[in-house]
């Protein structure tokens, strides 16, 4: 272990798609997510760190197997749905956070298709599109806002896409659901 990263959100599914996108973004945790008392986390962070004025419901702890200079480069274009600091081996608050990992429970995220099937209201509306198809594959992607992305879908879940632009110019981006007005193949000429 190298650096620890603390991932606070407002509720589980945001924290479940940072830690998504950090783990297709590249970096690898060393074991499973830790969770930990958000608001003690905020007490210890206090110390060193700006305190936050936002109200955190859940908190991960995550030990990463790069140092904190590489994982900060690498969430830098991670959609902000958590807060995630990155504690290097040399960090004045490494070591308290780091004695806390044994006797820390691993996070239980929720499955978000079981939630959908036990869900009252997923019988009553008609079934949504299952995604899986498109991953994988060239699609045209309209947003709210008119315009439209070629590319290749290479993630679906319950927050957005990953989405690569055709032009490799450009670096993966994600769109949210909120954002996303059509998902659909392109037509061959």
């Amino acid at each position: 272990m190298t650096s620890l990263a603390i991932v606070r959100a407002s509720d589980i599914l945001k924290l479940r798609a940072t830690l998504i996108e950090m783990s297709v973004s590249g970096l690898e945790f060393e074991n499973k997510p830790k969770e930990i008392n958000p608001r003690s986390t905020e007490k210890i962070l206090s110390r060193v760190f700006a305190s936050s004025n936002t109200n955190y419901e859940v908190c991960a702890l995550i030990p990463i197997v790069q140092d904190s200079g590489f994982s900060q480069d690498k969430i830098k274009n991670l959609p902000p749905y958590s807060d995630v600091v990155f504690l290097g081996s040399s960090h004045e608050l490494f070591n308290n956070f780091k004695n806390l990992i044994p006797a820390l429970p691993d996070l239980v995220l929720p499955d978000v298709n079981n939630l959908r099937k036990s869900s009252k209201q997923s019988k009553e509306k008609p079934s949504s599109v299952y995604l899986g198809i498109f991953v994988d594959r060239k699609v045209e992607v309209e947003t709210g806002s008119g315009s439209i992305h070629n590319g290749v879908l290479k993630h679906a879940d319950s927050i957005g896409v990953l989405f690569e632009p055709e032009d490799n110019d450009r670096t993966s981006i994600f769109i949210t659901w909120h954002d996303i007005k059509k998902i659909k193949l392109p037509r061959k000429k």
